[in-house]
């Protein structure tokens, strides 16, 4: 049985600008109907593959095509684009801006512009001119352009760019409808949270090379974890702390001051290594004055009530409850951390030699 043709493709793709070669032998396929999320630092070559894949300049090796035809081909008109920021006439309204896309295109009416107006939650700002827009007016007036013409392919450069939290929301839940309907799309994006909620499959660029194609939930798999960080609390803090410590575990406590203010209370030293191998989430954090106390010991400081993460060698998961059981502390809860796209992503590219 033949596979299906992909909507997507690149065969050994490449760019070269003068001595600087932005992407190297990039190969992939994308199905119909996917959402692959195109991850990759600034100047990775992300935009650079996307250009290529869009016709917008063609590439030094390799070749790309779209539905079946090598591109720059007739197939780009089933293609909507949003590459880099969006611009737009600033003197003319998001309507008339459309309008004008809908006439180069053709085969655009009036009333798929009002409804694509709607879809994207621009509307109400759809006779006001763009000079007035924010950045996130502009960015889903691109995605308005970009879907114009019921496209079969999407490809979007970072397009929840100036979108508060509600936006990114918006746009997240209309690519999932969007793609239901069978349009392929290859997004790419920063927002590693964002990308995580939408898409099933990453692909990591790093300075032009591919690093990674798979689903998703392969990228934590593969990097993976030596270290695996638990969330514990016990009967006794200051047992669990000094166990911990005793055990060689890398740790640090949040401690709960009162209802409304937590306190993450670690020695530099202890935070910085948390930070490093365990990664640590981000608290409000207080050093401890004389108001608190002057007990600076080895490990992190703690009371009674209090969460710590502890970082434990991925050898020693199934063993270290029962040796810190051995040792007198009794544990009230563990649950293991989920390890984030972020997390991951950001291993990814130290193995690849990227500096930390």
């Amino acid at each position: 049985i033949s596979k299906p043709m992909p909507a997507i493709s690149a065969t050994n793709l490449s760019k070269r600008y003068r001595r600087k070669l932005a992407v190297d032998t990039a190969n992939f396929d994308i199905a119909e109907g996917e959402i692959v999320g195109f991850l990759g630092p600034n100047g990775a070559g992300k935009t650079t593959t996307l250009r290529m894949l869009a016709g917008l300049i063609r590439p030094s090796k390799g070749t790309s095509s779209i539905l079946g035809v090598r591109s720059p081909g007739n197939t780009l008109r089933r293609v909507g684009t949003m590459i880099e920021e969006p611009s737009f006439y600033p003197y003319l309204t998001g309507f008339a801006n459309l309008k004008h896309a809908a006439l180069l295109h053709g085969g655009v009416s009036d009333e798929r512009i009002h409804d694509i107006l709607a879809f994207v939650s621009m509307d109400n700002a759809a006779d006001k001119k763009v000079r007035a827009y924010s950045q996130g007016m502009r960015q889903r007036l691109g995605l308005a352009r970009a879907l114009l013409w019921e496209p079969d392919v999407l490809l979007l450069d970072e397009p929840t760019n100036g979108l508060d939290p509600v936006g990114i929301a918006e746009i997240r839940e209309n690519l999932r409808k969007i793609a239901s309907g069978g349009v392929t799309i290859l997004i790419s994006s920063h927002i590693l949270a964002e990308l995580e909620k939408l898409v099933d499959r990453v692909l990591v660029i790093e300075r032009g090379k591919l690093l990674f194609d798979a689903p998703l939930r392969q990228l934590t798999e593969r990097v993976g974890e030596a270290v695996i960080t638990y969330q514990l609390t016990a009967t006794d803090s200051k047992a669990l702390a000094s166990a911990l410590t005793k055990f060689g575990y890398k740790h640090s406590a949040e401690h709960l001051v009162n209802q409304d203010e937590e306190w993450l209370l670690s020695d530099n030293s202890q935070a910085e290594a948390a930070h490093d191998d365990a990664h640590t989430v981000n608290s409000p954090v207080n050093s401890l004055g004389d108001n608190h106390g002057d007990n600076h010991g080895d490990s992190p400081q703690v009371g009674d009530e209090h969460i710590i993460r502890a970082s434990i060698p991925k050898s020693e998961v199934t063993t270290f409850l029962a040796n810190l059981a051995q040792h007198g502390v009794a544990i009230l809860e563990a649950s293991r951390e989920k390890d984030s796209l972020e997390d991951a992503y950001l291993r990814l590219l130290k193995e690849d030699g990227r500096p930390s």
